[in-house]
Parts: C-alpha cells; sequence; structure tokens
C-alpha cells in the first residue's frame, strides 16, 4: 500500500525530472539535424543573370568537400562558383550544438580555403569578417535564416545566437518545444565566403552585389 508521504515523494520526483527535462528541452540543442543542401540551380541561374559569373570557368559539377556531420559540427556539401575576375564564391549550410562556437570562424574551421588568418571584423555593408585563406584575401558573413527575420547576418556567436534568438523566444515558443510542437533551439545559418586572388581582395561593391543576390535565394529555402 502506498502511504500519502511516499505518494508525495513520488510526485516531488517526478516533479523534478519533468522540469528538468523541460529545461533542457528549451535551453540545450538535440544533436543537430544534417543541413539541407544549398539551392544550387537557382543561385547559378541568379549569378548568370547578374553577369557575375566567370566566363571561362563554370562551376564544378562536383563538391571540394562531402556534407559532414559531427558532434559540435554538422555542415552541407559547399556550392562554389567562379566569379568574374578571378573571385571565388563559396557557400556551406552548417549548424553547432552549442551557443559559443555559433561563429564564421567554426563553421570554417576544417577547411583551409575558408580558415581565415589575419581577421579582422567590419560592420559595412553587413557584419563581415576579411582576412585570409590559403593568401588569398576573403570577405565572410553568415546568415540566419527564418520568419521574421530581416538582414539577419553576422560573424560573432553573440550577432549570430541574438538573430537565432528570435525565433525561440516567448513562453509560447518555449512550451512548444516541451511538447514536441517545435524542435530545440537551433544555432544554424549560411556562411557566405568571397575569396579574391592573391593579392586582390574584394571590392566593397562586389561584396554588397552578391550579398543582395544571395540572400532572397537563400531565403526562399524556408
Amino acid at each position: 500500500m502506498i502511504t500519502p508521504p511516499l505518494l508525495v515523494r513520488w510526485y516531488a520526483t517526478l516533479a523534478t525530472v519533468s522540469a528538468l527535462l523541460a529545461a533542457q528541452a528549451i535551453v540545450f540543442p538535440r544533436w543537430q539535424a544534417a543541413p539541407v543542401p544549398l539551392p544550387t540551380k537557382q543561385l547559378e541561374a541568379g549569378l548568370q543573370k547578374a553577369k557575375l559569373l566567370s566566363p571561362t570557368n563554370r562551376p564544378s559539377s562536383t563538391t571540394p568537400w562531402p556534407a559532414k556531420r559531427r558532434y559540435e559540427l554538422a555542415t552541407s556539401a559547399p556550392v562554389v562558383f567562379p566569379l568574374q575576375g578571378g573571385f571565388e564564391l563559396t557557400l556551406m549550410n552548417g549548424s553547432v550544438r552549442q551557443r559559443l562556437n555559433f561563429q564564421t570562424s567554426t563553421m570554417g574551421l576544417a577547411q583551409p580555403s575558408l580558415k581565415l588568418s589575419k581577421r579582422r571584423l567590419i560592420d559595412t555593408p553587413v557584419p563581415t569578417a576579411r582576412g585570409l585563406a590559403e593568401d588569398r584575401p576573403v570577405f565572410q558573413t553568415c546568415l540566419v535564416r527564418g520568419p521574421g527575420l530581416v538582414r539577419a547576418f553576422g560573424v560573432t556567436s553573440e550577432q549570430l545566437a541574438a538573430n537565432a534568438d528570435q525565433l525561440s523566444s516567448g513562453i509560447d515558443s518555449a512550451v512548444a518545444r516541451v511538447i514536441g510542437l517545435e524542435p530545440n533551439r537551433t544555432y544554424a545559418c549560411t556562411l557566405i565566403s568571397l575569396r579574391g586572388s592573391k593579392g586582390e581582395p574584394p571590392s566593397d561593391r562586389l561584396w554588397r552585389r552578391v550579398l543582395d543576390l544571395v540572400e532572397p535565394v537563400l531565403r526562399s529555402q524556408g
């Protein structure tokens, strides 16, 4: 026979476990899902229409590295477009488990063509990291996509997480995640990297044109 004190302890234990599970569901992400592939054909069509694609070098039909899904970082296969003037545009979807790792330097850490040295930050036209990758000048930023987000670019964890937090804010969203109607908080963005030839950095004008072109295409993914 279950006595009242035992029942009280049982309900207290159940309430404690439920509260811990709820906190975990709200605060900590699960193992991240594999990022969706990028809309390669739409991006290529947009670049072609804007006459930014190289007239001599065509985009490769094979990716330089495959999609990866590890404990901390998951990335899609990249798409790489050779642009006029010897520039190279690389896009890659990525997600991380921990808020502190939600930054462009984490997304590109494993790839020499994306890993920046002599890195510095600028804010125009969007938050951008400038540096060198394989001795070639590079501009980088990351776009967080989602309902209600406008120009949600960032480089640092503070910038990108602030955008991601807008997608998971409010008590209704928290309750929906606990009961399974919404996924756990996710830290995902699309890395955009524009690399020049040696000694010739991308111009601010070219960087702005690329961002204005790819942003609506990426947002069409949902």
